[in-house]
């Protein structure tokens, strides 16, 4: 166990510093995760925060916990309806508006003595980490009518109820991205460990799977910087603290100055970071030669071939961290909100995301084992659960709740139909690589892990050759181009091999290695005899035969 802890950390290792390129990418990976991630825990406790402060103050005007609110119209032209159900056409509708814009409320608000001038009802919300207490307050039945909060060094805000209705509709909308911003904490420790074993295990497929997450956190950093916040800053001024509404108070005076701040610095090092994520990649591919996408050595079709598995690969590795969000996200959302009181299914979607978590890791290695084995019972394996996932959440949008939950929470949408996506299409390619079984990429793939067993993988070569030509990166070697056959390795009688002492013919060229292998690697080189003629391109190692089932041992 240790020893094979130390053997892949010493791997791992020598890849991060095979030259300045690799050692580059994995600074500015770990950096990029790092700064990102630390911003969005910023964020997350922003949110949490103003979030905690809006609950608090719903809670304690006593407004049922399975009541929602639904908002309607746009551009100044709103209506926010408070449900105690969730609205899909019943008799009666469950509904009744809280604010229509154009009506002024300010009547309400004084008989109920709940505004003060300007200037006082800004000072307690001016800061709330200060503290403050809310205190409820009942009609002559018992029945709360308003909250007032308080703090030691500011005079009391009131707040009437319908103002605190109307504050149900941020408590919404905070809560919400406060799960979006500890989702994508995760999201940049789940990416760094992708970029890590992409550079450990020269991947292809990871590499590719990083750039196009990266891509997604631009798209949605983009939205939510430079349309929502200011989309809800003007909202929640109109409805909030506007003269004339419900409210009258400003109870966000600071929070979207440094939600846009934040936001802004998000998108800056998001687009920054994808496009040195995109030349790095550009580099780093040169450096491998397209290893996973031009499997060098191997004829067309497998090349070909090849192309599919890292396709279904690629697809593999996005979908481990989609479907578990966005089963996350809604498990969260069955738990935490008005929709745990509205839900009347709850024991099914509890079941169909138990059986997801449990099926996830299995699902991903059937899929990367059928096609690298040719192995059919896995394929059919990961086929069925495909379907079983495709199926079951797909059933989902039968649910009331939870078709409401993805109409009206953009997150949840975005992450639901991307792992859709990344489902159907791992199925299909994996369909595909089913196709192609028994064409030779099984026998490829066991030749070149018997490589690697031998030492000939470039990522345990020695990097102190100092020696070496300057042109060759460290611990990759060639074949060079010559006019010479494709070298292959027979079962059976081998000729001798020609040398000056057996009196055969030299041929004129010879393949020629890095020099970085002439002292590590030159015990494991096997013997070659000619075969058919041949184009050839850079290998990595002796390539393996393709003129029969098995490669016997080296």
């Amino acid at each position: 166990m240790f020893s094979y802890l130390a053997t892949t950390a010493k791997s791992t290792y020598a890849q991060i510093t095979l030259n300045r390129v690799t050692i580059a990418f994995f600074l500015f990976s770990f950096l990029l995760s790092f700064v990102q991630g630390l911003l969005q825990i910023f964020t997350y406790s922003l949110d949490s925060q103003f979030s905690g402060i809006v609950t608090a103050i719903v809670a304690s005007a006593e407004i049922p916990p399975k009541n929602i609110t639904v908002l309607e119209g746009r551009s100044e032209h709103y209506t926010l309806f408070m449900c105690d159900d969730i609205p899909h056409g019943q008799t009666p509708f469950p509904c009744s508006p809280i604010f229509v814009s154009g009506q002024s409320y300010a009547e309400v608000n004084a008989t109920q003595n709940a505004i003060l001038s300007q200037e006082k009802s800004n000072s307690v919300a001016q800061d709330f980490s200060n503290g403050f207490t809310v205190t409820t307050y009942r009609d002559a039945s018992g029945v709360a009518n308003g909250v007032s909060l308080s703090s030691s060094s500011a005079d009391p805000i009131m707040l009437s109820k319908q103002c605190t209705q109307t504050l149900v509709y941020p408590e919404q909308l905070l809560a919400n991205d406060a799960r979006e911003d500890i989702t994508f904490v995760f999201l940049q420790i789940w990416l760094f460990g992708v970029s890590l074993f992409a550079i450990a295990k020269n991947s292809v497929p990871h590499l590719l799977t990083a750039l196009g997450t990266r891509l997604l956190i631009v798209a949605w950093s983009s939205y939510a910087a430079l349309y929502r916040n200011y989309d809800r800053q003007t909202f929640f001024q109109q409805i909030l603290a506007d003269p004339g509404t419900p409210c009258g108070v400003q109870l966000f005076p600071q929070y979207f100055n440094m939600r846009i701040a934040y936001g802004l610095a998000d998108i800056v090092l998001s687009i920054t970071g994808f496009l040195f994520s995109c030349l790095f990649s550009w580099y780093l591919l040169k450096l491998y030669n397209a290893a996973s996408f031009k499997t060098v050595g191997a004829p067309t079709h497998i090349n070909h071939i090849y192309r599919w598995f890292s396709a279904v690969q690629a697809c593999l590795q996005l979908e481990v961290f989609m479907l578990m969000a966005s089963a996350g996200l809604w498990t969260d959302t069955l738990s935490g909100t008005a929709i745990k009181e509205l839900s009347q299914h709850t024991t099914v979607y509890d079941g169909l995301i138990i059986a997801t978590s449990l099926l996830v890791l299995p699902w991903i290695a059937l899929g990367w084992y059928s096609v690298r084995k040719e192995h059919k019972g896995m394929m059919i394996g990961f086929l069925s659960i495909a379907l079983f996932l495709i199926g079951g959440w797909s059933i989902m949008f039968y649910s009331i709740v939870y078709r409401w939950s993805f109409i009206t929470w953009p997150y949840l949408a975005c992450f639901t139909v991307v792992s859709f996506i990344l489902i159907i299409a791992s199925a299909i390619l994996g369909a595909i690589c089913w196709r192609h079984f028994g064409e030779g990429l099984a026998e490829y793939l066991q030749a070149e892990s018997a490589l690697a067993d031998l030492g000939f993988a470039p990522e345990i070569f020695n990097n102190d050759n100092k020696d070496s030509d300057p042109d060759l990166e460290k611990g990759f070697y060639t074949y060079e181009e010559i006019d010479l056959p494709l070298p292959t390795f027979h079962a059976a009688s081998r000729p001798p091999t020609p040398t000056k002492s057996s009196g055969l013919p030299v041929p004129a060229h010879s393949h020629s290695r890095s020099p970085s292998l002439t002292s590590s690697s030159q015990s494991h080189t096997p013997s070659t005899n000619v075969g058919s003629m041949t184009s050839l391109t850079p290998l990595r190692g002796p390539p393996p035969a393709y003129d029969r089932n098995t490669i016997q041992p080296f």
